[in-house]
Formats: C-alpha cells, structure tokens, sequence
C-alpha cells in the first residue's frame, strides 16, 4: 500500500510541476518573495541545526504515542536492551549466571561475563535514555534527532545553508520519525550520527583548518568504531584518503598551524576514546584488545562474517535454540551467498534500493541523467525498465535475471558517475559503491549496516534537485538571434519554448518534494497504525506481519502480567520442532538473582529441576511459545510437552490467584 500511495503521490506531483500551478518567476529569489525566509533561516546555521534537533525529537515522541513505543522483536534489540540496563546500573559487564545454559541465548555472551556482543555506542543512547526518563526509548531518540541535526550540520558544508536545511527535513521525514532506525531499538542512527560528524568536519578542514572541526572529525570517529567499526573505517578512510591526496597535488603540507589545529586536538579525543574502549573490553572478555563482539564470533560462529573466508571448526553448542540458529540458519545463509552470489547480490541491492530510495527518492537521482542530452538519457530510459520488469520478479532464485538485474545496476552507477561529475559526488558514489560491495560478501545484510555513509546518500539526492533547480534548456539559454525574414516575426522574437516551461515545472518539483515526502511518512504512520501493510521498519520487511498479532506483542503482554504477580517468577520457555529462531523470548535483566521475572530454556524436567533448586523462592511457569496463542501454565514437575492445552481460562487479573491456571495469551494488543 505504500508503494501504491507512493506511485499515487508522484504521479500528482507531476502533474501540478507541468501544469504550473505553483508560480515560480524571476522575482522569486527576492527577499520579500518566495524562498526569502527560508534563505534567511538558512543562514543561521545553529538555529536551523537546533530547531531541527527538537523536531525530530517530538516527532519520534508523537510518532510513538500515534502507534506505541518501540517494542523490541529482533534478537539484536534484546542485546542492545541488556547492554543498556547494564550500563544505566553503573555497570560494564555482569558476573555469568550460575547455570548458564539456561539463559545461553542469541547475540548475548555468558562466558567469560554475561553481556552483549555488540559494540557499545548504541547501548550507550539507550542508557542515557533509562537514567533520564526511565524508558530506553527517549535515548534512542535522541539518537535520532542528534543523528538529523548532525546530518543537516554536514549538509550545510557539503551543498550550501538552504540545501543543507533541505536535506536535514528530508532525513527527519524520512528516516529520522518513523524508520526501525528511530523506532527500533536495533541501531543506525547512531552509526549515521558518527559518519555526519566525520565527514561534516572533513569538509571543512579541506576549507578552514580549526580545532573545532578537529573535534568533531574525532568524536565521530570514535563514534563509529564504538557502533560500526568497519564500515565507519570504509566511509570515513576513503574521504580522508582523497582529501590528502588532493591537499597533496595542491602543496598543502603541513604546518605548525595544522598541528596546533587539528592533530592535537584531534590525537587528544582519539587517544580518550581508544582508551574507554580498551576499558569496556577488558570489561567484558579479559582482553583489552579483544572486543566482545569478536569474542563471541569464537565462541559460537561455526561460519565466518565473510563468505570468502572458510568454515569455523564445529562448535557444541548448550541448547537447540543456539544450534539451530548459529548452526543450522547462519550455515544456509553462508552456503547460499556462497553458491548463489548473483541471487545474493540482486537481494541487498532491491532491499537497499526499498531503504534508501525507494519511489520517491530516485526521482533526484534518475531525472538529472534523464535530462542529460544524447545517448544517456536513452541508456537510463531502458535501464528503469528492465529493473521495474526485474523487481516484479524478484521473488525467483533464477541467476541468469538476477545477474541481468546486477548488471543495471552497475550500468546505472556508471551514469551517475557519467552526470554527477564533480569531485565530491563522484566521492559519495564511490564511497557508497564500496560499502554495498562489502555487503555482497558479508553472511548477513541489513540497510543500518550502510548508516555512516547516509549522510552522502543524502548529499547525491540534493545535487540532484540541485540539478532541476538550475536545469534550463539549451536553446533557452543561448537563443539565436532571429533571421530578418518578416517585421511581424523580427518584433515579436523567439517565443519561450517547451524548455522553459520544463524548466518552470522542475523547480516546481524541488518545490513540491518534501511536501509528498511529508504526506508519504503520514501514510506509513497510518499504515502501522491499522497494521494493514508490510512491516517496513523490521528486518522481514518484504513480508506480512500484522503487527497486534506479532509474538513481540505477546511476550510484552506475558512480561507486564507477571510484573503484577506477587513475588519473583521463573518461566521455562518451551518450543516446538518448527520454532522460528528470530522469536527468541529467553532474555533477562543483568541481574538475574534481584529480576522480578527469569526467563529460562526448557531443558527438559530433569534438568530443570537444578535451576528449580538454585531458585525456590520464585513461582515456576512453562511457557507453550510456539502454539498459535501461546500457553501460560503452572509448571509441574512432570515432563511437559506441546500436546494441545486444556481449555484456557481467561487471564487473571492483577493479584488473583495463579495456582493450577492455564493461561491462553491474547496476541491482540487492545
């Protein structure tokens, strides 16, 4: 249903642009005319990069009370939450629960102490956001809103005041209210908030050296190894590398002034940065220059990150849920990137295409090559149709359209590079091409992963409508002087031809873009309210999920129930033969002997009776997870099994007797 209030939302845009129907002429560029404010706000730089700071703050906040605060689903949210409670409690790491396999579960390490996997920026923000407002979320958008603000920031240096305004808008729209980046507790704002720092201060020593700039080039830095060390490195080495190379063939070599400016400062913050990095290592693996997240690739990555890179030795693993998903899940998704790479590499690009550009967005990039006199605009006009045919058929796993649809894919960056020829576009490009290659040869894929280069994705879709903006018509701009063949024709000249009326509708379009942009985030808002579409903002993003009816859902209703139970409970979560490893409901506070609630695998009536002995002061629960409406019940010492329940009583109230119930969860969130 987006796509199609998409389409609908473009195809009227054009025809308001063509038909004039909004009045641009010469005297728009005057103060008191059109635009004369906006160039005013513009200039105020601090203003506008504060302004758009707290509007994107509210957004999030009206966005999550339109629909709900953000409900963790995906096994890394899980990780990040257990990685902010540990902080928000003034804590590191946290001592391995006795017993631990147990509480082994996804993305989370219990050995050599029990915390997440991932690096620590992203749990940082949601951290901030418990001890302020006692809910995770208010760090997480302040993520995004720092991530907007610092986006505009470097948009000011790289396109201009008014563009960069433009593009600070067009992230919050688009990405900054309503994305899983802003309303999902698995990260990227973060990471693009590192990359807008990193790059903004790198176009501005190219400019002016100055401390500042230095600070902020490191700060980012920092950001990024603490958030997404790999591909921040790619991002922010390519755009060092060629400004030196540049600074180089101009002779500008360094001086006392560039030391005192920017080495220090910035060697000063890199050196504090490293340094707590080393501290929340040692923290977590013993090791100060082995992080967590490579830790946990040793202890249960059977395949490597990379499909280029062989197979790990077999590991054992505590529990089926771990050996199924590293073992059984992970090992398809490597054999097949591996054997099917052009299937591979057609999947990351349509899903960063849906991301990053989707309808909407291609229209910067794909009408200045359409413009664009001679053979390229034919190029482009039959490249748009072979990957339209293409994408209605992306479903298959045939190589042969989906090598074809890698090829226009690469024909296509070629006429980007063809028409955004300037030396810091063909920078984005490269810099972007890059990162989308690391992730043809990378096991797993997500549109976050690419975060430290939005900020350049953002700066090829304002050249764009740059582009359209300035585009006038050859024979518009350098008419030839009429041929004396007639008074009447001499005295009235060369009428504006169907140039200069394109002209007129494409700066309409710049106009009217954000506009439809705007209207496009309304319409996703109102369509996860009534849950009626694709779950864009969840990693199954191409598939169907009703939203009231997700197992997220129903574990958050589980979870707050039990909160109201009198005393500390213990719930052994029992799975069937067809478990879906990304519905993962074993995950717990640090600290699991003052938790209100454990949750623990079922281990089977044996053993579970050394967990039931190490906690007998907690009321005991087996949760049936797998079943159609999942199944609370009184734990037993029997063996349980997923035979179907009794007929389910209604759920208790608050402080009503649990003893003996059978509880049927109610997925619909009410």
């Amino acid at each position: 249903m987006v796509d199609a209030l998409q389409l609908s939302l473009l195809a009227l845009v054009v025809v308001l642009s063509l038909a004039d129907i909004v009045r641009l002429r010469k005297k728009e560029a005057r103060k008191t005319g059109y635009g004369g404010w906006i160039r005013q706000l513009a200039k105020r730089r601090g203003l506008v990069v504060a302004l758009l700071a707290c509007a994107t703050f509210l957004g999030c906040l009206l966005v999550a009370q339109v629909i709900h605060e953000p409900i963790p689903r995906v096994p890394d949210e899980f990780s990040y939450l257990l990685m902010a409670d540990t902080f928000a409690h003034g804590h590191l790491a946290n001592p391995t629960p006795p017993l631990p396999e147990f509480f082994d579960t996804l993305h989370v390490l219990v050995h050599p102490a029990y915390a997440s996997k991932y690096f620590p920026a992203q749990g940082v923000f949601l951290a901030l956001g418990q001890k302020l407002a006692h809910h995770p979320s208010v760090g997480l958008w302040l993520s995004s809103s720092l991530a907007c603000a610092a986006t505009c920031w470097m948009l000011q240096a790289w396109a201009g005041p008014v563009w960069g305004l433009v593009g600070g808008v067009l992230m919050m729209v688009q990405w900054g209210v309503f994305s899983y980046w802003s309303q999902s507790y698995w990260g990227g704002m973060v990471a693009a908030l590192g990359g807008a720092l990193c790059l903004g201060a790198l176009r501005r020593l190219w400019d002016h050296l100055s401390w500042s700039s230095a600070l902020c080039f490191a700060l980012g830095s920092v950001i990024l190894v603490n958030s997404r060390p790999l591909e921040g490195a790619l991002a922010v080495g390519v755009a060092t590398i060629a400004t030196l190379c540049r600074a180089w063939k101009q002779r500008r070599r360094p001086t006392p002034v560039f030391w005192r400016r920017v080495v220090i400062p910035a060697t000063g913050l890199l050196l504090l940065g490293a340094a707590l990095t080393m501290v929340y290592n040692h923290a977590v693996t013993g090791s100060a220059w082995t992080s967590p997240y490579l830790e946990h690739e040793r202890q249960y990555q059977q395949t490597p990150p990379f499909i280029f890179l062989p197979m790990h030795p077999d590991i054992g693993y505590s529990n089926p849920v771990m050996a199924g998903f590293y073992g059984d899940v992970e090992g398809y998704r490597y054999e097949y990137k591996r054997h099917l790479f052009p299937c591979s590499t057609a999947t990351v690009l349509a899903d960063w295409w849906s991301f990053y550009c989707g309808v909407l967005l291609s229209l910067p990039l794909v009408i200045p090559v359409l413009l664009r006199p001679g053979w390229t605009r034919y190029v482009q006009l039959a490249v748009l149709a072979g990957l339209i045919a293409l994408t209605a058929i992306s479903h298959t796993n045939n190589v042969g359209l989906r090598s074809l649809m890698d090829l226009l894919v690469l024909v296509q960056v070629v006429l980007l590079w063809r028409v955004f020829a300037g030396f810091w576009q063909r920078l984005a490009i490269s810099t972007a091409v890059l990162l989308l290659v690391v992730g043809f040869v990378s096991k797993w894929w997500f549109p976050h992963y690419s975060a430290p280069v939005a900020g350049l994705l953002w700066f090829l879709q304002l050249d764009g409508l740059r582009r359209l903006w300035h585009w006038r018509s050859e024979t518009v701009a350098a008419p030839v002087a009429p041929p004396n063949r007639g008074r009447r024709r001499s005295v009235n000249g060369p009428k504006p031809g169907n140039g200069f009326r394109l002209g007129i509708g494409l700066r309409n379009l710049v106009v009217l873009f954000p506009i439809i942009c705007a209207l496009s985030l309304a319409g996703r808002v109102i369509e996860r309210k009534n849950s009626i579409g694709p779950l864009d903002e969840l990693p199954d993003w191409g598939t169907l999920i009703d939203i009231k009816g997700d197992w997220s859902i129903t574990r958050t209703t589980v979870q707050a129930w039990l909160g109201k139970q009198a005393g500390p409970q213990l719930v052994f979560v029992q799975y069937g033969s067809d478990h879906s490893f990304a519905a993962e409901w074993v995950y717990n506070e640090p600290d699991l002997e003052q938790a209100k609630i454990v949750w623990a695998h079922d281990m089977g009536a044996e053993h579970n009776r050394l967990l039931l002995q190490q906690m007998p002061e907690r009321t005991p629960w087996l949760l049936q997870a797998d079943l159609p409406n999942p199944v609370l019940s009184a734990y037993k010492e029997a063996g349980q099994s997923l035979s179907p329940a009794p007929q389910p009583t209604a759920m208790p109230g608050p402080g009503a007797p649990a003893s003996g119930k059978v509880i049927a969860v109610s997925t619909q969130r009410r």
